[in-house]
């Protein structure tokens, strides 16, 4: 068994699949590296893409409810998913969202979750554990997961173009260090 998932999942709309170990790497802030384009042997590594679960937060958690809308479509997909049919919480959670017009990345939820309660333990339930905007019409909500071995945290961003709001993009990981003071 995996003892430690370091990213387990987290989707961008725009750019895909990000890789599984973006949570933890770091791009040195000393002098640029030398040019080794052309030294055999010498491989060059890419930066890592920009993370919508950041590993610091620069304020105080709100565990406060989100607009009963959006705390009603997210206590449905938890409860679909302590049911056990990912298939069937994702396509209802994200109907009417452009994840959910994408079969791709709907797949590749659906097997994370499989394989993270496969490795943390069943969802008994879930919790809000942050709720902040930015601006006034972007929410980022996170919620926590319970399971058996660890909790999993959840990250949902939504946006209101006009005076409804939509999902955006959400992602899930069992990253929990830098939550803690």
């Amino acid at each position: 068994m995996k003892s430690h998932l370091s990213a387990l999942l987290l989707l961008a709309l725009v750019g895909g699949p990000l890789p599984l170990c973006a949570q933890n790497m770091t791009v040195p802030t000393t002098a640029p590296a030398p040019d080794t384009t052309n030294v055999p042997g010498v491989q060059t590594v890419a930066a890592p893409p920009r993370n919508i679960m950041p590993l610091s937060t620069n304020h105080s958690p709100h565990p406060i409810q989100p607009p009963p809308e959006i705390a009603a479509s997210i206590n449905q997909f938890f409860k679909n998913l302590h049911g056990g049919d990912y298939p069937t919480a994702y396509q209802t959670f994200l109907a009417g969202t452009r994840l959910g017009q994408q079969p791709e990345k709907m797949s590749v939820f659906i097997s994370k979750t499989q394989e993270a309660f496969g490795i943390y333990g069943a969802l008994s339930d879930a919790e809000i554990y942050d709720n902040y905007s930015i601006g006034s019409n972007v929410l980022v909500l996170t919620y926590l997961s319970r399971h058996s071995i660890q909790p999993l945290r959840w990250r949902f961003i939504y946006y209101r173009p006009d005076k409804q709001w939509g999902l955006i993009n959400m992602g899930f990981d069992d990253v929990l260090l830098d939550m803690l003071d």
